[in-house]
């Protein structure tokens, strides 16, 4: 994501049937060469045991997202939204990226407003879209606001009461 807040799509890893260990470091290797601020999983069923196990072997922001229809429908619509806004951009430099964006072109196409009202997959697939939609929550996960403690004052004092405890930690 620039300045500007538009989003480049980078990277696209896409395959079936990976074993736990092979996906392990896999993500492990993604977060290495492009050290994300923020890595969204969804933790409905068997990724949850993925993502514990990731936090216990790597130092990676990870973000567990329990997908119920009302979250999807709000990351799916806040996707909608980045690229009505014209907020993402697709990669279409060589062969293999103008494929990859074909195929999620293709699950993007097969998303409409239902009967019911609701902005959702009418078509097979809509792995690729859920991951961008993900990808794209993650965004603005990341954009939490960070406080300098050093700007607060708190350690000016050259001789802290050692009777207060210390700081133990901060919660925002």
């Amino acid at each position: 994501m620039d300045e500007e807040e538009n989003k480049s799509i980078i990277y696209v890893d896409r395959a079936k049937n990976v074993e736990f260990r092979e996906n392990i470091q896999k993500v492990k290797l993604i977060n290495q060469v492009f050290r994300p601020e923020a890595i969204l999983f969804e933790t409905n069923t068997f990724a949850k045991s993925f993502t514990q196990e990731l936090r216990q072997v790597a130092d990676i922001n990870l973000h567990d997202f329990n997908t119920t229809r009302k979250k999807k429908q709000e990351i799916i619509l806040n996707l909608q939204m980045s690229l009505e806004n014209k907020k993402m951009n697709f990669p279409y430099g060589n062969e293999e990226s103008r494929r990859v964006t074909s195929a999620l072109i293709e699950e993007l196409s097969m998303f409409a407003i239902t009967e019911r009202g609701k902005f959702e997959g009418v078509g097979a697939h809509d792995d690729m879209v859920m991951s961008l939609a993900l990808a794209n929550a993650a965004t603005y996960q990341s954009s939490d606001k960070f406080i300098l403690l050093d700007n607060m004052g708190l350690f000016d004092d050259p001789k802290p009461n050692r009777n207060s405890g210390g700081l133990l930690g901060l919660n925002f």
